[in-house]
């Protein structure tokens, strides 16, 4: 058994063992889990000897997906990462994309992601649910990281969080260099090419950032009810509120008729840089970046800072907003991220199309917006196209 083998064994993760007390919506036989890993195993090793295969008791569980290790007698160790609900169309389009995705990424760019090696896309298999097979990173979620939430909040801990914060930047670099000429969801077709297909509720592909904003805007829809947005907003300020967020997708949509947009080819952009997407050692290392579900190509004014180091648009507070310390600190610690975003781009030998659109603070405030109207954050979301009016 070599040293790396131990140390998969051996890698003490902040992962639950109690697995049998979580009331999964899908039932999974992890048996016929573990006889398919050893038969993928066998056929992908060419060996006709035995081979065992144990599903490890410790787990670790999102809002979609359960994984757990599969711990091989030679001391190989893989992961399984498994859908929690039954597929439907719409789910088996996003594990493509994702299965896409990450090839296409481990491909050109140096981002460091899991190698994939195998995956049933609908459960209509032995194991009962869709799932992949992929390479066990034996690292925690920054999230799970010195403490987990109880301890940070989600928050990097401040000693490792210039590293951190570096660390990320390359990656944003490195994520913004692989780039299509049309805007969609990846897909790899017969003959080993990647190309852009349409975005699960949205559609396309789109050969414009206008064109897209438009479709998006068809479709977008606000989480919440009237009557909770009432409950949860102030009175005196409601009735406007009510009516922007009402407002937002149509404006946008005619906003986006006279905007004058970046042109293609246009950028991947991960949806959910956060702490619990991606990996960290003790030193706050980055080991590698997860999640890829939801990966889009998009347009440059979609892309915003890693969630750790977004702003909530001052103009959606409208008369609540006020500016406190951790407010002026996280702006700071934004210039400095765009700083070592330059550099690397310089390394890279690239152009500052991704610099020059987190710069831009109007551009921002849009980008964060979209993705905040999808989380329902109550706000008056047509404000942020008043400060493009006085560029």
């Amino acid at each position: 058994m070599t040293s790396q083998q131990v140390v998969l064994r051996e890698a003490r993760l902040n992962w639950k063992t109690n697995i049998d007390s979580e009331c999964l919506p899908s039932p999974i036989d992890w048996k016929a889990l573990e006889e398919y890993a050893i038969s993928f195993k066998r056929k992908r090793s060419n060996y006709d000897g035995e081979i065992t295969c144990n599903v490890s008791a410790e787990y670790n569980m999102g809002g979609l997906h359960v994984v757990r290790r599969l711990d091989f007698q030679d001391g190989t160790t893989w992961v399984a990462r498994l859908q929690l609900q039954k597929a439907t169309p719409e789910s088996l389009e996003r594990l493509l994309n994702e299965v896409h995705t990450i090839q296409v990424i481990r491909e050109r760019s140096r981002i460091p992601v899991p190698e994939l090696f195998t995956y049933e896309a609908s459960d209509d298999n032995a194991v009962g649910v869709a799932f992949m097979i992929m390479e066990f990173v034996p690292a925690d979620t920054a999230m799970d990281s010195f403490g987990g939430w109880p301890v940070h909040r989600g928050k990097i801990p401040a000693p490792f969080r210039r590293k951190f914060y570096t660390g990320m930047a390359k990656i944003q670099v490195e994520l913004a260099s692989v780039r299509f000429p049309k805007i969609g969801s990846i897909i790899k077709l017969s003959n080993g090419e990647y190309s852009v297909g349409p975005i699960p509720r949205i559609g396309g592909p789109f050969d414009s950032a206008a064109d897209f904003f438009e479709a998006w805007a068809k479709c977008a829809k606000f989480p919440y009810s009237e009557s909770t947005i009432r409950a949860r907003t102030p009175s005196n300020l409601v009735d406007r509120i009510l009516i922007s967020i009402r407002d937002f997708p149509s404006q946008l949509a005619k906003f986006a008729k006279h905007h004058s947009f970046q042109e293609g080819p246009f950028p991947i952009i991960h949806t959910d840089l956060y702490t619990s997407n991606i990996l960290v050692d003790s030193m706050c290392c980055i080991q590698s970046v997860i999640d890829w579900e939801n990966t889009i190509v998009a347009p440059w004014e979609m892309v915003e800072f890693i969630k750790d180091l977004s702003i909530v648009p001052p103009v959606m507070d409208g008369p609540l907003y006020n500016e406190t310390e951790s407010d002026r600190e996280l702006l700071a610690e934004r210039k400095r991220y765009i700083e070592v975003i330059q550099t690397w781009e310089r390394v890279r030998q690239l152009d500052s199309k991704l610099s020059t659109v987190l710069d831009h603070w109007n551009t921002q405030s849009l980008a964060h917006a979209i993705w905040l109207y999808l989380e329902g954050r109550i706000g008056f979301y047509t404000d942020v196209f008043k400060s493009f009016e006085l560029e």
